[in-house]
């Protein structure tokens, strides 16, 4: 999937014959476009990965708020005889267990969130490493 930013990046073609050093300095310049091009893509990664991360955490959060603020509307739409069930209301959680569900669930999806941002910078950093 390209975007307008992106161009097609022209390698020498090295060739068969000729010094070894012209040849040399071909394959390192070649090397080189490589490089760039392989750190382009893994930045436009990373950018889709940052925002796929923030996206996913905004609807998750989205949800746990509707869910701590909206439980009681809609099992009233949904019953429209009036049933007496007992044990239901032993069995549903307080209001602060549910508040507190939604908050580990949000510092759980931080964690993770830092954590995978943290992998890939550590992946790319090391690519760039060993490819040095």
């Amino acid at each position: 999937m390209k975007t307008t930013k992106e161009r097609t990046t022209k390698i020498p073609i090295v060739p068969p014959k000729g010094s070894r050093d012209e040849r040399k300095e071909l394959l390192q310049e070649s090397i080189n476009k490589y490089l760039g091009a392989i750190e382009t893509q893994i930045g436009d990664l990373k950018k889709i990965g940052k925002n796929t991360l923030v996206i996913g955490g905004v609807i998750v959060a989205a949800y746990a708020i509707t869910e701590l603020l909206l439980p009681a509307a809609t099992k009233q739409r949904r019953n429209t005889l009036p049933i007496v069930i007992e044990e239901e209301k032993d069995e549903q959680d307080s209001v602060l267990m549910t508040t507190l569900k939604g908050a580990a669930m949000s510092l759980l999806l931080t964690i993770a969130k830092d954590k995978l941002l943290g992998l890939m910078e550590n992946r790319s950093t090391n690519n760039a490493e060993s490819n040095s």
